[in-house]
């Protein structure tokens, strides 16, 4: 806690976007490569900040958002198969290139939630489940640091929409009523999200409990800055633990790979965004957030940051999350039992040259 609280502190000084997240993740991240000991940050401190992050969010979502979200429908639709096809792409170029066997990298490459990818990759037959989380971080890593410099950059910061979709008019008194009601909805949607299995339960429950209240006519302050801000240390050190460079300093081709695929996708989000500006008169920096390929939780926040447009983030993301978490797991098997893609396999591992398919397997460890 004192080293993420440090961290966070030091990037606020340095006027650093996002410092309450990326400086604890920045601190952990390195004390825990210089330290000898073991830093440890319960998983359930994270999921408790995550609940007043998916209160945040939710108040965003109105009836009029719902109605919004339904006329881009079509564009959430065309943006999730875009990206998942431009990542199967850039997979087969860095498959041919490292020799890693293609369907490691397309489970790596896909932009979904980290531990759901994870899951998948083991269920999946002829997947290294090494490689799958060695794509998967450094996808994470280049989101969580690289694109809030990108969107809070002097060059986009200026189009974010100023909040739209976030709230206007005076916003209402917290009452012992309203404190109530908001924690019971927000703590019961949590649980019964992960009982149901939702993906990232602790956000995206009180996400819908929030936002089914707002829309029934209950009113819905922002919370206090300072509770914002220890919930968003709470994410920050636990993304800082489980950022391990350490483990893959070594891998070499296989590092630049991943680095270039999640720069790749980041790339393809931007220039992605052109269009859902040019279709729907999106501001460009709340369409970029929305393309992005991270979690809902850092593009949330960050969206709230760049005072952008909140609940067209949300609604981007949280059609991404459940399109690749229900359609991709059996689309992935038939893709992988396919001549064809055996065939595209075999010769990207033999372009590729020494196939690291063996020694991924051997050893357990990134």
């Amino acid at each position: 806690m004192a080293i993420a609280s440090f961290g966070g502190w030091m990037f606020a000084l340095l006027g650093v976007p996002l410092h309450w997240v990326l400086g604890p993740a920045a601190a952990i991240l390195t004390a825990g490569r210089f330290l000898k000991g073991t830093l440890y940050w319960p998983i359930s401190i994270r999921n408790a900040g995550l609940i007043p992050i998916g209160y945040t969010l939710g108040t965003s979502m109105t009836a009029e958002t719902l109605m919004e979200m339904g006329r881009q429908l079509p564009a959430m639709l065309l943006a999730t198969v875009l990206i998942l096809l431009f990542s199967f792409l850039v997979s087969c170029l860095v498959a041919r290139w490292t020799g890693i066997p293609l369907r490691s990298i397309v489970t790596g490459s896909i932009p979904g939630g980290l531990s759901q990818m994870l899951v998948l990759g083991e269920e999946l037959d002829g997947v290294d489940a090494t490689i799958v989380a060695f794509f998967q971080v450094m996808r994470l890593m280049g989101v969580v640091f690289l694109v809030p410099l990108i969107a809070l950059s002097p060059f986009f910061s200026g189009g974010a929409g100023a909040g739209a979709g976030f709230g206007s008019g005076q916003e209402p008194d917290w009452s012992v009523g309203l404190v109530c009601l908001y924690l019971v909805v927000m703590v019961a949607s949590a649980f019964i999200g992960r009982r149901i299995k939702l993906p990232t339960a602790y956000l995206l429950g009180p996400i819908i409990g929030t936002s089914a209240l707002v829309m029934t006519g209950a009113p819905a302050p922002h919370l206090p800055a300072p509770l914002l801000d220890m919930a968003q240390i709470a994410m920050g050190a636990y993304l800082g633990l489980m950022l391990k460079p350490v483990r893959i300093a070594e891998k070499g081709r296989v590092m630049l790979g991943a680095v270039a695929t999640g720069l790749a996708l980041i790339l393809f989000s931007m220039a992605s965004a052109f269009v859902l500006t040019a279709l729907h008169g999106v501001p460009y920096l709340t369409a970029f957030i929305a393309l992005a390929p991270g979690g809902m939780d850092q593009m949330g926040i960050l969206a709230k940051e760049a005072t952008a447009d909140l609940a067209v983030v949300i609604s981007y993301q949280m059609f991404r999350i459940f399109f690749i978490l229900l359609v991709v797991p059996p689309v992935l098997k038939k893709l992988f039992a396919a001549r064809w893609f055996r065939w595209i396999e075999r010769r990207t591992i033999h372009r590729g040259g020494r196939s690291m398919q063996s020694a991924s397997i051997k050893k357990k460890g990134l």
